[in-house]
């Protein structure tokens, strides 16, 4: 068999691992960051535009995205799944490409297949179509720009152009994409050799900057056309940066610690091998590639710990330059001498069962066993995302179509599900509660749209966050004046004694004050009184 049919059987071998692990996962419940993410791309459909019609602190690719996954002829919930399937298998195959430039077909295989594993586990919260997945794929593209543009004798600028651009296209997805282009940079005076390296390297800066800002102009100039400028580069970038300096250092270490205990338990064996990996590469006198996984790893880490929060999410950022390093570490770990009695086959086999075991045992009861409700409960333990389209099912009986809903919470995936427009900008209410300067003018900026909007329905799904000692609780005090002045509970949302949650629907008129019973009751909706008869 020749050589490019090998490698396009291979390349084709890895998008059906995707397929097989990310297939059955397609119709888990949308958590709440995909929530605001659909609900937003549903409401461009009706010529609304992010940051200025609803409050959002991501950049604007992901709601794009959903938009044209909405458009599909699938259910909501498989079609935004489905799309991030198709741009996890990118990457996979992305990856594969970017490995053989520097290790064997065999073991560039292994890395894009263990990444498929890695990016779809639920310790990691791979299941959901987060901005960190739809990021990765131009991030790894702009690698293969990189290399390309240090390798070729021609075309070089265009290459450099792309690299930037790629990279300008993952920051559209997520702001700390911006780390690649630094890591990029500083890297190109490593690859290149001779006298007009640096030369070189000041070339390459600048063209690839230029790609960058090209992405970057383009998506302010369509703000600007449309009069959403002020309100993008408020959420985008100046509301972040009050962001990331929320969480104090003790906070974050612990953050971090319980974060990196968790992912260790699918990830474990990985980082180990990697670790030799990198230290292999190096010795093995490939030094560039060891300082561009090295690199990578360090900037991916940086970018994952700009909030403080250490989601598990944000470790998705680590998994391409992860999985590039643990392949080339089972390719040279010094175990593998201990196995020279078995075939080489036999050896290949048993170090990539050692590297994908972890991955696939946390994976195989979420692809085999749950059903899609128990898995997002067990993805998100202490969430109640399951229990969401059932929920929003009430409020799209009880709310005229054309009416808004205003949600005292951050659940704005019961507004997709509902399809019901919200009655304050702010879809959710974390940017109310923090120690934002700002915070007080945006409690009274929500209160008042809600007066204004006069919506016939409430829900109440506080989240604990929001009664973090020190924030301001204006907005609190009258949403629950608000409510019990204008509103009677309709349905309940409770939880048994096992923790599951169920609906509860409460007769017609009785006044209730769930605001006084957080701790019993997970959510409920409101219905407007009827005026008094005069």
């Amino acid at each position: 068999m020749r050589s490019g049919t090998r490698t396009i059987l291979l390349g084709v071998s890895v998008l059906l691992i995707v397929v097989a692990v990310r297939a059955p996962l397609l119709p888990i419940p949308l958590e709440r960051d995909e929530g605001e993410y659909a609900y937003i791309a549903w409401r461009l459909g009706h010529n609304e535009l992010p940051y200025r019609d609803w409050f959002d602190q991501k950049p604007p690719a992901v709601f794009y995205v959903y938009r044209l996954a909405l458009m599909l002829p699938f259910e909501p919930i498989r079609a935004i799944h489905f799309v991030a399937l198709l741009f996890s298998a990118t990457s996979a195959c992305a990856l594969f490409f970017l490995g053989l430039r520097f290790m064997s077909r065999f073991w560039a295989w292994v890395a894009a297949a263990l990444f498929a594993l890695l990016a779809a586990d639920p310790l990691v919260q791979g299941t959901a179509a987060n901005t960190e997945l739809f990021m990765l794929c131009p991030l790894i593209l702009s690698q293969i720009a990189f290399v390309t543009a240090v390798n070729r004798q021609t075309k070089t600028v265009l290459f450099m152009l792309l690299a930037g651009a790629l990279t300008g296209v993952a920051l559209m997805f997520k702001q700390v994409a911006i780390v690649n282009w630094l890591l990029i940079t500083a890297l190109y005076p490593v690859f290149v050799r001779g006298e007009n390296r640096w030369r070189a390297t000041i070339s390459f800066a600048a063209w690839s900057a230029m790609g960058l800002l090209t992405v970057l102009g383009f998506v302010v100039l369509y703000f600007f056309a449309h009069g959403g400028l002020r309100d993008f580069v408020e959420n985008v970038f100046t509301h972040n940066l009050q962001y990331i300096g929320v969480v104090p250092v003790s906070s974050r270490f612990e953050y971090c610690w319980g974060t990196l205990t968790t992912l260790a338990r699918s990830q474990a064996i990985v980082w180990l091998s990697a670790a030799a990996g990198l230290l292999g590469l190096f010795k093995s006198g490939k030094v560039t590639w060891s300082a561009l996984l090295t690199g990578w790893l360090i900037t991916s880490l940086i970018g994952a710990s700009a909030s403080g929060y250490f989601f598990p999410h944000y470790f998705q950022q680590l998994l391409p330059p992860l999985a590039l390093a643990a392949a080339a570490g089972a390719d040279r770990l010094p175990s593998a001498r201990l196995l020279r009695f078995l075939p080489r086959a036999s050896t290949r086999a048993v170090l990539v069962t050692v590297l994908a075991i972890l991955p696939a045992v946390t994976l195989w009861a979420f692809l085999f066993r749950y059903t899609p409700a128990e898995a997002v409960r067990r993805i998100y333990p202490g969430d109640f995302f399951a229990e969401m389209p059932h929920f929003a099912q009430r409020i799209e009986e009880v709310t005229p179509q054309n009416k808004p809903v205003f949600i005292f919470g951050s659940e704005p995936e019961l507004l997709f599900y509902a399809h019901r427009r919200s009655a304050t900008r702010y879809i959710f209410l974390f940017p109310l509660y923090g120690p934002y300067g700002d915070a007080r003018e945006k409690q009274l900026a929500a209160a008042a749209e809600v007066e204004r909007a006069e919506p016939p329905t409430v829900v109440y799904v506080p989240n604990l966050l929001f009664f973090t000692p020190g924030t301001d609780q204006y907005f609190t005090h009258w949403s629950r004046s608000y409510m019990d002045q204008n509103f009677y509970v309709d349905t309940l949302l409770i939880a048994d004694e096992s923790g599951r949650a169920q609906m509860l629907n409460v007769a017609s008129g009785v006044r209730a004050d769930v605001s006084q019973a957080r701790e019993e009751v997970i959510g409920a909706i409101l219905m407007r009184q009827s005026p008094a008869a005069p």
